[in-house]
């Protein structure tokens, strides 16, 4: 459907759901409650409809609404119909809208960013790693350091004992020295 129509492009259903982030069943939900409202939305000789800028907008403006608490889809439907009553929407808003192709690139850009972050997040990991397999290296050198050093004191404290005890006479008693 995305044939140009007196210098406007049209729009399938399915590149109204790309453009506005919802589902392709949302879109038809949506479309069936403002014509039901009284807005005419393009369709075709197979009853196909067809999206002009001014039916995105009004699809946006329709996301939006009903975003807040106290609005239903349906006052939100009401709202949108009776604010465009036959007008076209206000050029402010034509401006900000953009086309599909410019929401494609719009995707690209930020799939390519996306892409190099997570990429410089790829390496900041790896040096992390490397640098706490550095840090547990260097721990268990210095725990086995330490080890090794607990273990040569009791040994000599050990030894230490053995050499007191063996050098050790007994004493005695003062009244011994008489017999």
């Amino acid at each position: 459907m995305s044939s140009d129509t007196d210098a406007s492009k049209v729009y399938s259903a399915k590149e109204v759901s790309v453009l506005l982030g919802i589902q392709n069943t949302t879109v038809r939900k949506y479309s069936q409650l403002l014509e039901k409202a009284g807005y005419h939305i393009h369709k075709n000789e197979l009853g196909h409809r067809g999206f002009f800028d001014k039916d995105v907008i009004v699809l946006r403006k329709i996301i939006e609404l009903t975003k807040r608490p106290d609005m239903s889809l349906e006052n939100a439907v009401n709202v949108v119909v009776s604010t465009d009553a036959g007008s076209d929407i206000s050029k402010c808003d034509m401006q900000k809208s953009m086309t599909y192709q410019e929401i494609l690139e719009d995707n690209q850009r930020l799939l390519k960013e996306f892409e190099d972050f997570k990429n410089q997040q790829l390496e900041f990991n790896k040096e992390l790693l490397q640098q706490l397999k550095k840090r547990d290296d260097y721990i268990a050198t210095k725990l086995e350091q330490r080890d090794q050093s607990l273990m040569n004191t009791i040994r000599e404290m050990h030894d230490t004992q053995k050499l007191i005890a063996t050098t050790k006479q007994p004493s005695k008693k003062w009244w011994e020295f008489w017999k």
